[in-house]
């Protein structure tokens, strides 16, 4: 039997005394593609937050590798949570938005790693270009560029093909389905036949 990777017990988050988590408990293997499902509202995108401790949860417990998340830094270099929101800085374009934030999580080649990726999802046709003259499809290549491309242990990804067009889609794919191999993926999405990668699922947690 595998020794469980993230083990969720009884955790449960409210916002302004409206109960969004309640009492959610379940356990992840090490390498599981798993899809979090559950109607708008349900907590979706706020059980990625908490795992990623972008948020904390009101009462329970969260393990990775055996570690208590909220006891442990480890974690944070464990994890790479994908939003559905663009997050950058405005006075850096795009290429020095990217090679900064890899500077920040610890890289220590992150311009060669820019250099050797820039052609996923084509950043390099808007590398220089600052981030708030972008499409909605730009920002989010720019932010799926600067949460992928990094080795993480683990995945949080909120609706990854929203906002792309066919060919990003297949890029996006053949990126996922090569991290699937490496590593655990946890992702809301709510067109199951989108990507090819969703057939992989393993598990589904349903909110």
């Amino acid at each position: 039997m595998n020794k469980s990777f993230i083990t969720v017990n009884n955790i449960s988050k409210s916002f302004n005394e409206k109960s969004i988590i309640k009492n959610l408990s379940f356990n992840i293997n090490k390498g599981d593609l798993v899809k979090i499902s559950g109607s708008n509202g349900a907590g979706k995108s706020t059980l990625l937050k908490i795992i990623a401790r972008i948020y904390n949860q009101d009462s329970g417990e969260i393990k990775i590798g055996g570690e208590n998340i909220n006891k442990s830094s480890l974690s944070k270099s464990m994890v790479s949570y994908v939003s559905s929101d663009s997050v950058f800085y405005k006075d850096l374009t795009v290429k020095k938005n990217i090679i900064f934030y890899f500077n920040l999580i610890g890289e220590r080649k992150s311009k060669e790693i820019y250099e050797k990726n820039k052609h996923f999802l084509k950043l390099s046709e808007f590398e220089d270009l600052y981030p708030e003259i972008l499409s909605n499809g730009q920002k989010k290549k720019m932010n799926l560029f600067r949460t992928l491309i990094p080795n993480y242990d683990i995945y949080l990804i909120d609706e990854p093909e929203n906002g792309l067009d066919g060919e990003s889609k297949k890029e996006l794919d053949q990126k996922l389905n090569s991290l699937s191999n490496k590593s655990t993926i946890i992702y809301t999405s709510h067109n199951s036949n989108s990507l090819s990668i969703y057939k992989k699922t393993t598990k589904e947690i349903l909110l």
